[in-house]
């Protein structure tokens, strides 16, 4: 299972982590879009706003969804989700929607999903969480992108609640406080932070215990759907200044889609170990 050092933990080499001066970057960007409830970019109206996003509207397999854990469907056969990952460089990313740790394709590493291999591409992290557990939301989730050589998804989110302090957050500070600092116009540019120390994925190839699976889309447009989902059952922790930290660069109100129906859908239920107790 992934440790509480940091499960998704990405700890240092000897050498220690330097980030450079954050800086913006002019890129193309896609149709404008936000997190306000109620407005003209809301997620509510992101189905209008381009064709490109017609399934953020139409889908009928859509992410995120409320895990209802008295209604999961108990599958042992499950993959225990074993990953192998390899040193790596990264750079920070802000581009107005959220906060991305973005790597180089083909350089850290892979996890195979139903007998696919799927190579990591990327970590971001929406706050509050995206998913909720029956009904509770929490103050941040991670997740972890990996894509497949056909185009393929599939992610793993870890939800956080308020605790004790992250290592690998701790890592991140200056960097996330460089960010913070940075006034990129979001509309036209990234802000971006080349993390120059080599980060070590060793502690991602631990298993990564019990989880939920089941078969959505991307949490903000296009809202792509055929993503595998494998949300894990333990709630990790961060600390109330780490979390601010991470989160200052973000929206006002966060970043976070509202829940989406099931429509029949199933979610399968890993007990690789036992469950949390999460809220009835």
């Amino acid at each position: 299972m992934v440790s509480p050092r940091l499960a998704i933990g990405l700890l240092v080499a000897a050498s220690s982590l330097a980030a450079a001066l954050s800086t913006c970057i002019d890129g193309a960007r896609g149709v404008a879009y936000g997190y306000a409830p109620g407005s003209p970019t809301g997620p509510e109206n992101w189905g209008k706003l381009s064709p490109e996003y017609s399934l953020c509207g139409e889908g009928k397999q859509q992410s995120p969804i409320d895990i209802v854990t008295k209604e999961v469907v108990p599958t042992p056969g499950l993959e225990s989700l074993n990953r192998t990952f390899a040193q790596a460089n990264a750079t920070l990313v802000n581009d107005g929607h959220d906060i991305s740790l973005k790597f180089k394709p083909g350089t850290v590493g892979n996890i195979t999903v139903g007998g696919k291999v799927y190579d990591f591409e990327k970590l971001h992290w929406h706050a509050p969480s995206v998913h909720t557990v029956n009904g509770q939301r929490f103050p941040l989730e991670l997740h972890l992108v990996h894509r497949s050589a056909d185009g393929g998804l599939a992610v793993i989110a870890v939800l956080y609640k308020v605790g004790h302090a992250e290592s690998f957050y701790v890592l991140m500070r200056k960097a996330l406080g460089e960010m913070a600092a940075d006034k990129c116009n979001f509309a036209e540019q990234e802000s971006r932070v080349s993390a120059e120390g080599v980060f070590i994925m060793r502690a991602l190839q631990r298993r990564a215990g019990s989880y939920f699976r089941y078969t959505g889309s991307l949490t903000a447009p296009p809202c792509t759907e055929n993503v595998v989902w494998s949300v894990l059952a333990r709630v990790r922790q961060i600390s109330k200044e780490q979390l601010d930290q991470l989160t200052a660069g973000l929206q006002p109100g966060g970043d976070a889609r509202p829940v989406q129906p099931l429509n029949g859908r199933i979610v399968q239920f890993n007990n690789a170990t036992d469950i949390i107790s999460f809220p009835v």
